[in-house]
């Protein structure tokens, strides 16, 4: 049971194979028995999901219609609200605060048939890529547990990782379903943006009527079956809008290898990457090559610099509206003492939170720029495969500020904020990407790489996902939980 796909569960237990009760409470078990190490579940409802389960099963022997998530149980990230548990996201005065209402991501898989177990671990308001906060603590990467399994999705990836969970769903505004699905060897996909709806998610606030500008819903698993299931049953717009637009997402650009032109973007000296990863990656997207695909060195034509400056100026607006008066303060010294030529990763951060909208327009105009310039790139090819993150999982470390954390890169300090740069490469204009587990680095952590496309070729990327995971890049459940 622990290595059936989530997909084939849901049609076991639809045939009367496998009962909701029995794979529900076999995931019960194994998050007692796991999660005191690994941290990742933070908030359960056992018992309404084993109801839950004995009425799924009751459905199976009277023959009613079945979802295509038929009494699978599952955990969902806490940055989702679910009706009867808190939806805190770390946040000290959101500490016991009980939802009312599932949010739309919630309600499509419930509808599907899905069983909601529990909740799973993020950061404070999921803005940090290591998870843990002042309320539920540490989660721990079960590859190993001195190391974070990234965020904001990283209770998500864990208990994935771990086999507490057979599917997941999490967000992503700098990498928070790349990241963590790189750092735990899994599969993530960010979709293009708002294709599927935020209502519900944790942030912005409980009850928001907006939506935030970068930020996208998108499920983490360990197989592309599991990927794109979760995917097609939440993707579509939010019908509450009431404006008759409807989403009529385009199949795959490509249904064979030998169509696929494959641009491979490896490394740049503005974020270098470990060169193991580079490697790895580059034997990946060779091994397409080898089955028929057309693979080149290319990349589009803006500077890393210029487009993670631009992304820098549309995130971190985002990030300073959560600040107090103490972190706005901060910033303007910040950005006070800097010299006009300082492009520097907490000046960049302290300008772009203190942008006033007048600017902020001279930079959308940049960003509309940039997507031309991918536009023209995928005139030439289907998908781009880059980097993910320059390392594998870093250690933990909840002492250092983030602005003054460094990461290691083939032996040299780099800006811990280096974490985001690639992610932002698909974020920026909102482009699907889809993460693929490629292998197991020296150090014995899981790495990935990261399958661009062009807006709405989310089917594309995860065709492309598919080939390689048919190749052989396959997710391995972290040793000890098996």
């Amino acid at each position: 049971m622990l290595n059936t796909s989530a997909k084939e569960l849901a049609m076991r237990m639809g045939t009367g194979e496998l009962s909701s009760v029995e794979v529900t409470q076999f995931y019960i078990d194994r998050i007692e028995k796991h999660n005191p190490t690994i941290n990742a579940v933070i908030a359960e409802r056992f018992e309404a999901a084993l109801d839950e389960a004995r009425q799924a099963d009751k459905k199976v022997r009277r023959g009613e219609p079945l979802g295509a998530l038929h009494g699978l149980p599952m955990t969902i990230k806490d940055a989702y609200e679910v009706t009867g548990l808190t939806c805190e996201v770390g946040h000290l005065p959101f500490k016991g605060r009980v939802s009312d209402r599932d949010a739309v991501v919630v309600q499509r898989l419930r509808a599907a048939g899905a069983i909601i177990l529990g909740k799973t671990n993020t950061p404070l308001h999921c803005a940090d890529l290591q998870t843990y906060n002042a309320i539920h603590g540490t989660t721990n990467n079960p590859h190993d547990v001195a190391r974070t399994p990234g965020g904001s999705s990283g209770g998500a990836a864990a208990a994935l990782a771990s086999g507490m969970t057979p599917l997941e769903f999490g967000s992503d505004i700098g990498g928070s379903i790349r990241t963590p699905s790189h750092f735990c060897g899994l599969f993530g996909h960010k979709p293009t943006f708002d294709i599927i709806p935020q209502r519900g998610h944790v942030p912005p606030r409980h009850g928001a009527r907006t939506t935030g500008a970068l930020t996208v819903m998108g499920p983490l698993a360990r197989s592309v079956d599991d990927l794109e299931l979760a995917f097609d049953l939440t993707v579509g717009l939010d019908e509450q809008r009431g404006s008759g637009l409807r989403l009529e997402l385009p199949a795959s650009r490509v249904d064979s290898l030998k169509q696929v032109r494959v641009g491979l973007w490896l490394g740049d000296d503005y974020c270098p990457v470990d060169r193991e990863i580079l490697l790895g990656i580059e034997q990946a997207a060779r091994t397409l090559e080898v089955m028929g695909a057309c693979v080149e060195e290319a990349r589009p034509s803006f500077s890393l610099a210029e487009h993670h400056e631009t992304y820098l100026m549309h995130l971190s607006p985002i990030i300073a509206s959560g600040f107090g008066p103490r972190e706005m303060n901060l910033m303007q010294q910040i950005a006070g003492a800097s010299d006009p030529e300082d492009k520097s990763p907490s000046t960049l951060q302290a300008r772009g939170a203190l942008l006033v909208h007048r600017e902020w327009l001279v930079w959308n105009e940049i960003r509309a720029h940039i997507g031309d310039q991918w536009r023209s790139f995928f005139e030439n090819y289907d998908v781009l495969i880059c980097p993910v993150t320059p390392t594998t999982a870093m250690q933990h470390d909840q002492e250092t500020s983030y602005g003054a954390r460094k990461i290691w890169v083939n032996g040299d300090a780099r800006p811990y904020s280096d974490n985001v740069v690639w992610a932002g490469v698909a974020t920026l204009c909102g482009l699907p990407s889809t993460a693929v587990p490629v292998g197991r680095h020296s150090d014995g952590l899981p790495f990935g790489l990261q399958i661009i496309g062009p807006e709405y070729a989310d089917r594309t990327t995860m065709a492309v996902a598919r080939w390689l995971e048919e190749a052989g890049h396959v997710t391995t459940l972290a040793e000890g939980y098996q």
